[in-house]
């Protein structure tokens, strides 16, 4: 046990090292995301560290994390976590995401502390607001949480040649979080939640040729990725990151209408 909790820790360390080659492209307008976000919405972050890397590459896709934005829902809720909070982040705990971390686990972070990263905003279609209470009383119910220690090692085989790793280790990639346990990762904590009130995030079409028709049946949430939350139809994309043009077209716009 004591092997195994040092090779975890040394395997999260070097995981979690940030890379100096990340570059913000578009500036994040937190004052407009504090503002427009609410709770239910799940943010898409490009991370910086090494596991971002790997599956952004893994997934072909440009997001490697998700976070549910809760607002001011764990101050409601109370408790330890909230004080915390209140303690760590002042008036900013009033804005909060909530996100599985692999090092600390289920956690809580204020918007303010994603200003530097590249991300999207993914808000879900059609659900009232007694279902996003109860997906977001879901998501606070983990706080506390470790992140998934099998899916670390299942995602550091891939620090190894595909080739050279046992038959019985290349099983399908990104099947993550497949432990039976309660230990979660981002993007299957966020499903399961929507799972609760059922909301799939990406739907799945089957075709029953004994009645010749299909149905709608939800992959399971250790299939979820942060990338399907961007694709699926059932959430919408914002772009709260962008200034307001307050009214009036950019200057690129209307530069390329006089071309018309």
């Amino acid at each position: 046990m004591f092997l195994h909790d040092a090779l975890t820790r040394r395997l999260v360390t070097y995981l979690t090292a940030e890379l100096p080659t990340y570059q913000r492209r578009v500036p994040n307008d937190l004052d407009r995301m504090r503002a427009e976000l609410r709770p239910g919405d799940v943010v898409l972050v490009e991370g910086k560290s090494r596991i971002s890397r790997m599956i952004m590459t893994l997934s072909q896709s440009s997001w490697s994390h998700a976070g549910m934005y809760i607002g001011d829902a764990l101050l409601r809720w109370g408790g330890p976590h909230a004080e915390d909070s209140l303690q760590r982040f002042g008036s900013e705990a009033a804005h909060l995401v909530l996100e599985s971390d692999m090092a600390e686990g289920v956690r809580v972070k204020p918007v303010a502390w994603y200003g530097d990263y590249n991300l999207r905003i993914c808000r879900p279609l059609g659900l009232g607001t007694e279902d996003l209470e109860r997906v977001v009383t879901e998501m606070l119910r983990h706080l506390g949480l470790r992140y998934d220690r099998r899916n670390i090692f299942d995602l550091g085989r891939y620090l190894t040649p595909f080739q050279l790793l046992p038959v019985r280790w290349r099983r399908r990639p990104l099947y993550l979080g497949s432990s039976s346990s309660r230990e979660v990762i981002c993007s299957a904590l966020i499903a399961k939640a929507f799972y609760q009130v059922g909301f799939p995030v990406q739907p799945i079409m089957s075709h029953s040729t004994a009645v010749n028709r299909r149905t709608v049946i939800a992959r399971h949430p250790s299939y979820i990725m942060p990338r399907d939350f961007d694709l699926s139809a059932n959430f919408e994309v914002l772009k709260l990151h962008l200034l307001p043009t307050q009214g009036r077209a950019p200057a690129d716009a209307r530069r390329l209408g006089d071309l018309d």
